[in-house]
């Protein structure tokens, strides 16, 4: 799954999330094996973590899994736990795991159902959940004109016109080359495929959908550009914010 590098000159808000929360818990980092260097199972083993879990739709077979090990052992993290499997599946299963502490990046957008996968979140976090995902902004001007998008809304990528796609595609392109599945490259958007980028939406969507999913928001910061958002929150219900 294509996800934003972060920049080197600032620090990743994800990370200052997990070291906020992580300490004497339980980890799991879900879909962080693409390219390896944006897992955050070493981050999570830095601030404390008790337990680290990757978990990754990737085969067992296929080689980025012995890559993260060999990351790991690199970085010095000790045991690592593997569970290889779509995450609505394992959360679906009727003995799911539970973790204290879940980090999911880059994901969200990708994902046909992204109010599915975020109770698929739900049902495996037992304290806090780190999100980070693509958005988009509410208006997004390029040479070619602006795209103006509601505070409320998502852009479902399939349905774009000619014109909001060549607008979306040549600011993308920008950023992620050819990497945009579906918008800056062709690709087949079948639901069963989390390949493409299905979905861009507005930061106060991205909240209310966290919340109708059952998660309580605590804080949120952008990272990489404004393009990308990372949110803290929980399940801690007693702790809900005002807007």
């Amino acid at each position: 799954m294509t996800q934003p590098t972060p920049s080197s000159v600032t620090t990743d808000p994800r990370d200052v999330f997990i070291a906020q929360v992580v300490r004497g818990k339980s980890f799991a980092d879900v879909g962080g094996l693409w390219g390896t260097v944006n897992e955050k199972v070493s981050v999570a083993h830095a601030a404390g973590a008790r337990s680290l879990t990757m978990i990754d739709r990737v085969f067992p077979s296929e080689p980025w899994w012995p890559a993260f090990e060999d990351r790991c052992r690199s970085l010095g993290v000790g045991e690592v736990r593997h569970i290889s499997g779509d995450i609505i599946s394992v959360a679906e299963a009727a003995q799911h795991p539970v973790f204290d502490v879940v980090h999911c990046g880059g994901v969200l957008y990708h994902a046909p159902d992204p109010i599915r996968l975020l109770q698929a979140l739900r049902r495996i976090t037992g304290e806090y959940l780190i999100l980070g995902t693509l958005v988009t902004s509410t208006r997004v001007v390029t040479e070619l004109g602006t795209v103006s998008v509601p505070e409320s809304a998502g852009l479902f990528i399939p349905a774009l016109q000619r014109r909001e796609r060549e607008i979306l595609e040549t600011y993308w392109r920008r950023f992620i080359g050819d990497g945009a599945g579906g918008l800056t490259s062709p690709t087949v958007c079948d639901p069963g495929n989390y390949e493409p980028w299905w979905w861009l939406h507005t930061v106060p969507a991205v909240r209310a959908m966290c919340e109708a999913a059952g998660f309580t928001y605590l804080n949120a910061s952008p990272y990489w550009h404004d393009n990308a958002c990372a949110m803290l929150l929980t399940t801690k219900t007693e702790t809900r914010h005002g807007r």
